[in-house]
């Protein structure tokens, strides 16, 4: 039986050209302070926002699950 439910999704991208885009604000509120600020990264040539294991993986590097990864972080 099959299961024609489940999507592949291919992209020929490898995301060479990408950008860190940060959005939200701070806010001040009985002498405390908090954010909502966001970092995603976002890809420059298919205008995706991806994770970096994505990215790593088009680019051919294996990522361990155990591995922690950070935005702007060189192997």
């Amino acid at each position: 039986m099959n299961d024609w439910s489940v999507r592949l999704v291919f992209s020929p991208c490898m995301h060479r050209h990408l950008t860190v885009d940060t959005s939200g604000g701070r806010s001040f509120s009985a002498g405390e302070v908090s954010d909502n600020i966001q970092e995603r990264i976002l890809c420059l040539d298919c205008l995706e926002y991806l994770t970096e294991t994505e990215v790593r993986t088009a680019w051919g590097e294996e990522v361990e699950e155990s591995e922690n990864l950070q935005v702007g972080e060189n192997p």
